[in-house]
């Protein structure tokens, strides 16, 4: 052996008791959260998981067990008749989807509402973002407003009633002696 392969820190190997930990605490841990309760950092645990296939195994398995524990549960919650459980599954195991569609044409065939299709609501987004704000269809015509009062010309106006302008300057500094 050479001194070239003794530099560095000793390779870290978990225990059979630590894989037992991981396997078990990787059905709700993250990886970061098994390094610190392991006393490792989490570079070192992945890298543990990478060059070790019994650790890597333990892991997925936790995880897989966990997995399978929720999904028997749904699925016997789906089987009792809750709704948000049979669609849940239907969607993510059974390719559902929903899909909403808007129609815009009128049941003649024109894109205009007719006086027969009931009551029309437009809703208009404000700027300053608090949500939908209802405008009535037909808005009021505003009333017009009042005329305003004539001025006289310039030339007329009274130039009593200009102040003169006044000049001001700046008062005098007397010198100190």
């Amino acid at each position: 052996m050479s001194d070239i392969e003794n530099v560095g820190r000793p390779v870290r190997v978990l225990t059979p008791e630590e894989i037992k930990e991981v396997e078990l605490l990787s059905s709700y841990l993250t990886q970061d959260q098994i390094a610190g309760h392991l006393g490792i950092g989490v570079a070192t645990f992945q890298r543990i998981v990478q060059r070790d296939a019994v650790v890597a195994i333990a892991y997925l398995r936790g995880k897989a067990k966990t997995i399978a524990q929720i999904a028997n549960n749904m699925v016997m919650q789906a089987l009792d008749g809750d709704f948000a459980a049979m669609k849940f599954f239907l969607q993510t195991r059974g390719g559902w989807n929903e899909t909403v569609t808007q129609e815009h044409v009128s049941p003649d065939g024109s894109m205009s509402p007719k006086a027969g299709d009931g009551p029309v609501a437009i809703y208009a987004l404000p700027d300053n973002g608090r949500g939908p704000v209802l405008l009535d269809p037909e808005p009021e015509p505003e009333p017009e407003p009042a005329p305003k009062a004539k001025r006289k010309p310039a030339a007329k106006r009274s130039a009593a009633k200009k102040k003169p302008a006044v000049k001001r300057s700046a008062p005098k500094r007397r010198d100190k002696k």
